[in-house]
């Protein structure tokens, strides 16, 4: 005579709140939702990402859509394990499935360990991880925003070591002193116009969200993550997040690092499809086909009268530091 819950969650939130909508209604409930991590079976649910670059998908299997990428050294939660795969939980909220070799395991001692370590990000677009610092020999690669462990210095090359204990050095006019960094970082508009512009050419990859491929939604996640903010993953979330500017007179009130949002609109409902980075004006960087910089204004040779038709609204992230869309890496407790 009792209705037996089922299922999966992170958020314990929800089933009290299922709980209590049921219960109001007379039901006799038995509770077997399962809270992720399950912290029971496994002491092991903190991760980091020890390749450049690694795909989440939405299923685990080689087959399934490619939703997003987590770059080198980013922490991730570990939800389940399965098969060669593991569904993860990346810093601004996103799950899906990677390989379990892509990332290192780690207690939570092992990752408070990691936290209080020497660390540096990396602020170039591309580069070698070399297994001496004579560049002779690779260790590996690595993208923008990748954090290593600091070993040491040697001549103009930092020694670091990747989650899986991996050893190299990278030049060190590549990176940057990672606590001095996400103290000193500063999300300006010039900054984040700056960090976009870095990736012009680079080519559009559904999914990326790396500078070995963007999708629009990952192109402007980067860019924002590398002046210190967390957005969320997908256009159609970051669209809901930010201060609201005013576009339905001309675009006079829009200021560099602004996201501009494109897509239609059905009895009042907006279905977004695509964001870009606002320039200053009139320009828009966006990832389509590649990065590129377009134009809103007819009489410019780069007019997209396309994306100016379909432009939906436009949203301020600078400043909207209460809004819980929008995190900041100097104060995220996974750092």
């Amino acid at each position: 005579g009792a209705l037996i819950l089922t299922g999966e969650t992170t958020n314990p939130h929800i089933i009290d709140a299922i709980i209590k909508t049921l219960s109001n209604n007379g039901n006799k409930l038995v509770d077997s939702i399962i809270i992720l991590p399950d912290t029971l079976l496994n002491n092991k649910y903190s991760g980091l990402v020890s390749l450049s670059v690694i795909n989440i998908r939405k299923r685990p299997d080689h087959r399934a859509e490619m939703v997003s990428q987590v770059v080198l050294g980013t922490p991730v939660r570990i939800l389940k394990n399965q098969s060669g795969w593991l569904m993860v939980q990346t810093p601004d909220h996103y799950l899906g499935w990677t390989e379990s070799s892509a990332v290192e395991s780690m207690t939570t001692a092992a990752m408070a360990e990691w936290k209080r370590s020497d660390r540096v990000i990396t602020v170039i677009n591309s580069g070698w991880i070399y297994s001496s610092p004579s560049e002779s020999g690779i260790t590996g690669d690595f993208v923008s925003g990748c954090i290593l462990e600091k070993e040491g210095e040697s001549s103009a090359f930092t020694k670091v070591r990747l989650p899986d204990g991996r050893e190299g050095y990278i030049n060190s006019r590549s990176v940057m002193d990672f606590n001095t960094w996400r103290r000193d970082v500063r999300c300006t508009g010039d900054n984040i116009v700056r960090s976009a512009s870095a990736f012009t050419g680079l080519p559009s990859l559904w999914g990326g969200s790396s500078s070995k491929g963007f999708d629009c939604s990952g192109f402007s996640q980067t860019v924002y993550y590398l002046n210190g903010i967390i957005l969320l993953r997908d256009a159609s979330l970051q669209e809901l997040h930010g201060m609201k500017v005013d576009i339905s007179q001309g675009y006079g009130l829009l200021k560099p690092g602004d996201l501009l949002f494109f897509g239609t609109k059905e009895d009042s409902k907006l279905h977004v499809t695509h964001v870009a980075v606002y320039k200053g004006d009139s320009e828009f960087i966006h990832s389509s086909g590649r990065v590129m910089i377009s134009s809103l204004d007819s009489t410019r040779s780069n007019y997209s009268g396309y994306r100016k038709h379909f432009l939906l609204s436009a949203k301020r992230i600078i400043g909207a530091d209460d809004d819980p869309g929008i995190g900041h890496i100097r104060t995220h407790p996974w750092y």
